[in-house]
């Protein structure tokens, strides 16, 4: 798979930070860290800009470098990344909108769960002052005897003060 210029969204941002650097040379490790790419990948994009050899270290102008990275960005690569980089960003906003739009549902709730009333409530639910026990054997049994108690809760909230207040 080709190396994608993920650094290209960040153009702007790396032409400020090599112009902010002491000296018009950019060497293969400024260039690395200025794009966060590899040392393979800052020497290939360095490669045709190098003028400039200080023992086996290539230097390039400052100029020649951004120009050489704005052709880069315009280039192919770089359009099929922002286009994956979209497509991508479109898909993650689809799925949050469908999550807010059903949210998970942890049980299954019977159409007489919504009249719940305390007096129906399932066999091992108890509301007493200061306290509130739900007995159950399984994890989904604990939901529903959970729901039923919610819904009564939410049928009549007069009557749920009245029987949890302590005194």
């Amino acid at each position: 798979m080709p190396d994608k210029p993920t650094w290209c969204g960040r153009l702007e941002e790396i032409a400020k930070a090599l112009g902010e650097l002491p000296d018009s040379w950019v060497d293969r490790p400024m260039l690395e860290q200025a794009l966060g790419v590899g040392r393979r990948r800052a020497q290939q994009i360095l490669a045709p800009c190098v003028t400039r050899q200080i023992g086996r270290n290539g230097l390039a102008r400052r100029e020649a470098i951004l120009d050489h990275l704005r052709r880069l960005a315009a280039g192919e690569k770089a359009y099929y990344e922002r286009r994956r980089q979209r497509r991508l960003g479109e898909q993650l906003e689809k799925l949050r909108e469908d999550l807010l739009r059903r949210p998970r549902v942890l049980v299954e709730a019977p159409m007489a769960v919504l009249g719940q009333r305390f007096e129906g409530l399932p066999e091992g639910v108890a509301v007493v002052p200061g306290q509130i026990t739900v007995c159950f054997g399984t994890a989904t049994e604990a939901l529903e005897k959970l729901l039923a108690l919610a819904m009564a809760i939410g049928n009549d909230r007069d009557r749920f003060e009245r029987l949890a207040t302590v005194g």
